[in-house]
Order: structure tokens, then C-alpha cells, then sequence
């Protein structure tokens, strides 16, 4: 299956947890890679790389 990367919009240290298990919920078993990156201060943008679904039916 191909795959296609998201990233979130920079996330505040201590909602890091809560913006890992948003991605979690959306994607769920499809997700192949999460990468987690610090940008100014203490802000950190996820990128999660996940397999390309057809139709979700969500």
C-alpha cells in the first residue's frame, strides 16, 4: 500500500501525549512511522507516516 506522511501544527512538551493518541485514534493500525521533532521553545511538531486506505468508513 502506498504511504503518506501528516504532520500536526507545532504541539506545546506537556500536550504531547494527548496529540499522540489523536493521531492514534485517526489512524490507528495503519501507522508505519512516528517521528517527533522540537521547533521553537518548547513546541514539537509529529509527523506520523501512515499506509494509504481506500475507503475508511469512518
Amino acid at each position: 500500500m502506498p504511504m503518506t506522511q501528516y504532520s500536526t501544527s507545532p504541539v506545546p512538551l506537556y500536550l504531547l501525549p494527548q496529540a499522540l493518541s489523536e493521531e492514534i485514534k485517526k489512524y490507528g493500525d495503519a501507522i508505519a512511522e512516528v517521528r517527533i521533532r522540537r521547533t521553537t521553545g518548547h513546541n514539537y511538531v509529529l509527523k506520523v507516516k501512515h499506509e494509504r486506505r481506500g475507503d475508511r468508513g469512518d
